[in-house]
């Protein structure tokens, strides 16, 4: 009987020393560090799920034995208490070196290794040079044909799911029974992928498949349902790339919400503030907060994040008093250091804040991320200060060459905006 344990790399994402030191003494940077900390890897959750199904119709040596592993520091990490003969790793950007350096440990002890996720799908070259297979795209279309490669011995050292889109009414149940609920102060739950408004810096599921598609809403209530198993009340974070951009399913999906009883948080964007039914919907049916980009306090700023963003920008302020209306919080992201922006613009952003009196706030520095229109284009223009400094990928590490201002102005308006702000 093959083991295989699926891996994920995970903790805080800030290399910033000055920065992680302020960020111990803020509520805002402390939530989002402990947060992070606290999710689990859907993506493995789910090809574990993938891997119950497909056990199913095995004979019995061929079935495999499932672990999740959480590793939030490698450095703490002892591999060598975890005999597998198959390992998934999954990582984000920040932390990928470490994925890689745990791969080649595994690798060192004869047990095979595949790597997926958005990093490796954007630079599989890199990856393959220290795992025996990638999988790239979503892996949800190849996953049972790598299970059956690797039982038959015959493994190809390239999945690629890119250029098909995976059907979310097949989406499997993720193997939510592998986690130590105890270790979690939240849950994620996909309802949907994909996003219309494509912004330049996004390193999201778009990456993977650009398609927007809707996770039947049955589905996402049998999630939530299994999830009340082994959590009676939980407070689930909905990891969707815009999970409002369809009104319709997010109502019907919010009346199926409400018998469930939950506390739940998303991500979306500023529409969501043009449907009250939809709102008083999200309220009954549990919403805490969303969090909404809106990016910069400054209009013409906005035209180097998408045309969409800066149309809806002068009703920014009544948008956002409208949803905290309901009773429903609304964290606003700020992104520091994009295009244009001077040592003007972190007094601008305060400013904003106080004005539109958010309940929450989230400030991050632009990010190249790879794979990126925005990581290509600094790429081009040679202002990446390490082209694969992948560690920098945290949002708070700079990681590039500002066009208005030096790296060391930026760095010093994020810290003093952040001591303001929180």
């Amino acid at each position: 009987m093959p083991k295989i344990g699926f891996i994920a790399i995970s903790g805080v994402r800030c290399n910033d020393e000055e920065l992680l030191a302020l960020g111990l003494n803020l509520p805002g940077f402390v939530e989002r560090s402990q947060v992070i900390a606290s999710l689990p890897s859907l993506g493995l959750l789910t090809l574990a799920g993938m891997t119950r199904d497909f056990n199913e119709g095995q004979a019995a040596q061929n079935v495999y034995e499932m672990s999740y592993v959480e590793v939030p520091e490698l450095k703490d990490f002892d591999d060598s208490l975890h005999q597998f003969d198959l390992v998934a790793i999954s990582s984000f950007s920040a932390k990928i070196k470490d994925a890689y350096t745990l791969a080649q440990r595994f690798r060192a002890r004869e047990t095979f290794v595949i790597m997926g996720g958005l990093h490796v799908s954007t630079q599989s070259p890199e990856a393959l040079e220290f795992a025996d297979s990638v999988i790239l795209g979503e892996a949800e279309i190849h996953w049972h044909q790598f299970l059956a490669d690797f039982v038959a011995n015959q493994t190809k050292p390239v999945y690629d799911c890119r250029g098909t889109s995976f059907d979310l009414a097949n989406a499997t149940m993720p193997a939510f029974e592998l986690l130590d609920i105890s270790r979690y102060n939240r849950l994620t739950v996909q309802t949907q992928r994909g996003c219309p408004w494509k912004c330049g810096f996004c390193a999201s599921t778009i990456l993977l498949n650009p398609l927007f598609r809707n996770k039947p809403v049955e589905k996402v209530v049998a999630e939530i349902k299994r999830i009340k198993e082994i959590w009676p009340k939980p407070f689930i974070e909905f990891a969707d790339d815009n999970t409002f951009v369809d009104k319709e399913y997010g109502k019907e999906l919010m009346r199926a919400l409400i018998p469930l009883e939950i506390k739940w948080f998303t991500e979306t964007d500023i529409s969501v503030a043009d449907d009250d039914e939809l709102l008083a919907l999200m309220k009954r049916s549990g919403c805490a907060q969303i969090l909404i980009g809106l990016e910069s306090p400054r209009k013409e700023i906005l035209f180097a994040v998408n045309n969409w963003k800066q149309s809806r920008y002068d009703t920014y302020i009544e948008n956002i008093q409208r949803i905290q209306s309901y009773g429903i919080t609304v964290n606003g992201c700020f992104i520091l250091g994009l295009e244009h922006t001077d040592h003007n613009y972190f007094e601008q952003v305060f400013q904003f804040i106080r004005e539109a009196n958010l309940f929450e706030v989230q400030i991050t520095v632009m990010t190249a991320f790879p794979g990126t229109p925005l990581y290509d284009s600094l790429l081009k223009q040679n202002r990446l200060i390490e082209p694969k400094a992948w560690e920098r990928c945290t949002l708070f590490d700079i990681n590039f060459l500002p066009n208005n201002m030096t790296v060391k102005e930026l760095r010093d308006g994020m810290i003093d905006l952040g001591k303001r702000v929180y």
